[in-house]
């Protein structure tokens, strides 16, 4: 490929340090990495695919393409420094978490457990209980694991699609109580949504819960991206309202999206003051023992340093997503995509099959990797795809320069 990425990088303005207020030390800026090669070296998910590539930009795994923040750095190398990478203990997990999520999204959980992620807690779950065979509901388009993790806890996962109107995505109403009625035991409610980008407001959580009363529903709320509201959008946690107390409900969640820190297995699972009993019963066997680096790691991120380096990451990730719906929208072939409420991933839909196919084949050529949509739901979603925004404006450059060149 031509030396595209070192224009790129010259085009970008330089980023300048807010300076410390008194006794407070200012986070730095979130680091972006611009070299690819350094990229490409990262033996995690997101740049291991398609590494027989050399040229290859992977915008498809929700990782970030970052330089862990100094707070984090400094957290893990004391805790190294100590030899601290034996089994790790909960408590300041469980507490930093709580504290955490009643602060910045009103949530106000009746237990707190830990377990190793969000995958692991949620089949622990839904093991433990429901009966075997139950249905759930996992409103579609949807993060594919969700599908993977209800079939080995041995229920049957129901698809109830997501209604798009012209202004954003809502959920089927009619259609989930049909459901409940037809014989779904539980529902997993993502807040925000994965991959559309939808954060369901209170007057929305508070109706999901009136449904999962009504029906006597099992609630699972997936809220592990709920830290990454775009500036000015706070995302509100199904445990904001306190009749999510009078019916059976668990949140999970994880600082592994926000702080970029997935591979340190780390998560919190929360319950109603109905499931608070359930949820201490759990046995550690069953949700798993997150290590030592995780848990330390988790606490930092929900410290003020780590919380204001956040607010910082958020602003920074609504740039990218505007580059990346600009881009999209000059792209030779009609796609049509909308900015997320919260999340760095951008999904897109391409108005017809030939378009489709064109840019399926520009995508390979160009060596850019995206997730297609037949993976969050099956072939209703054979002309979408989800783009990962979280990446250094030139290397998010440089691909839609090479998407150019193959469309033509």
């Amino acid at each position: 490929m031509p030396n595209d990425l070192g224009a790129a990088i010259a085009r970008e303005p330089a980023l300048s340090h807010a300076g410390a207020a008194a006794h407070v030390r200012a986070p730095a800026r979130p680091r972006f990495i611009a070299d690819l090669d350094l990229l490409r070296a990262r033996r995690t998910l997101k740049w291991r695919i398609g590494a027989d590539d050399p040229d290859r930009i992977c915008l498809g795994v929700a990782e970030m393409d970052l330089h862990p923040p100094e707070f984090l750095r400094s957290a893990l190398g004391e805790a190294l420094d100590l030899g601290e990478t034996g089994y790790g203990l909960p408590e300041a997990q469980e507490a930093a978490c709580g504290s955490y999520l009643a602060e910045h999204h009103d949530a106000h959980v009746a237990g707190v457990r830990c377990t190793t992620d969000v995958l692991t807690g949620l089949r622990t779950l839904m093991r433990s209980g429901l009966a075997p065979g139950s249905p759930v509901i996992v409103e579609t388009p949807v993060y594919g694991d969700l599908f993977t993790v209800v079939r080995e806890a041995g229920l049957e996962p129901v698809a109830v699609p997501l209604i798009r109107t012209d202004a954003d995505w809502r959920h089927d109403w009619a259609a989930l109580a049909t459901a409940a009625r037809e014989g779904a035991r539980a529902w997993i409610v993502c807040q925000p949504h994965n991959p559309v980008g939808r954060a369901w407001t209170l007057q929305e959580m508070s109706q999901a819960i009136e449904v999962c009363q009504e029906h006597e529903l099992l609630l699972l709320a997936n809220e592990v991206h709920i830290p990454l509201g775009m500036p000015g959008r706070p995302v509100p946690s199904a445990f904001a309202d306190t009749a999510i107390h009078g019916i059976r409900a668990f949140g999970l969640t994880s600082a592994s999206k926000a702080f970029n820190i997935p591979g340190l297995k780390s998560a919190t699972v929360y319950g109603s003051e109905h499931s608070a009993a359930a949820l201490a019963e759990l046995p550690l066997s069953l949700l798993g023992r997150p290590g030592s680096l995780g848990t330390i790691a988790t606490v930092a991120c929900y410290q003020q340093e780590g919380v204001a380096w956040l607010d910082i990451l958020r602003e920074e990730l609504a740039e990218r997503v505007r580059l990346v719906l600009d881009e999209l929208a000059s792209l030779p072939v009609r796609i049509s995509a909308t900015a997320p409420d919260a999340t760095y991933l951008v999904w897109a839909e391409i108005a017809d099959e030939q378009d489709a196919r064109r840019l399926s084949q520009a995508l390979d050529t160009s060596g850019i990797h995206v997730l297609a949509g037949e993976s969050f739901g099956g072939r209703a979603y054979d002309r979408c795809f989800r783009i990962n925004a979280a990446s250094h404006p030139a290397v998010l450059r440089t691909a839609f320069t090479r998407l150019h060149a193959a469309l033509r």
